[in-house]
C-alpha cells in the first residue's frame, strides 16, 4: 500500500461476547496477529499523561497509536469530547504483537478508529475474514 492509496474495506465476523471474560481471552490469543476490531474502554490519565487503562471487557490491554497518523487521544477528544476521563471506541487492529519495551499486558497496535461504542447492546470482538 502507497501513501494516498484508499484503505482498503474488511469484512468482519463475530466472536465471543466481551463479558464471557474466558472465552474473549482465548480467542484473542487464537488470534494473535490477525486484524481485529474491538470495543476497547479508554481511560485517561492527567494532562500529558498516557492512557490509565485500556481495556476490552475485563481482559487488559496495552494500547498502541503509533500506526496512526492523529493520535489516539486527540480522536477520543473529537468522539467523546476534551474533558471526557473514559471513553469506549471500536478500535481495529492487530492483538498480540511484541511490545517494543516489557509489559505484562498484551498489545493492542491500532489502525483505525472506529466510532463512539454502545455499551448498552450486548458486544462482541470481531475478526477480519
Amino acid at each position: 500500500m502507497r501513501k494516498g492509496d484508499p484503505e482498503p474495506v474488511h469484512e468482519f465476523e463475530p466472536g465471543p461476547a466481551v463479558t464471557d471474560t474466558k472465552a474473549l481471552a482465548a480467542w484473542l490469543e487464537a488470534n494473535r496477529g490477525k486484524r481485529l476490531r474491538l470495543p476497547v474502554v479508554i481511560e485517561l490519565g492527567g494532562p500529558g499523561h498516557g492512557f490509565k487503562r485500556s481495556r476490552v471487557g475485563d481482559v487488559e490491554l496495552h494500547v498502541t497509536e503509533l500506526a496512526l497518523g492523529v493520535p489516539l487521544r486527540e480522536r477520543m477528544a473529537q468522539k467523546c469530547g476534551r474533558d471526557a476521563t473514559r471513553c469506549a471506541l471500536w478500535l481495529e487492529g492487530r492483538y498480540g504483537e511484541q511490545p517494543p519495551f516489557p509489559n505484562d499486558r498484551p498489545q493492542y497496535e491500532v489502525v483505525k478508529v472506529g466510532g463512539v461504542v454502545d455499551e448498552t447492546v450486548e458486544l462482541k470482538g470481531e475478526r477480519a475474514k
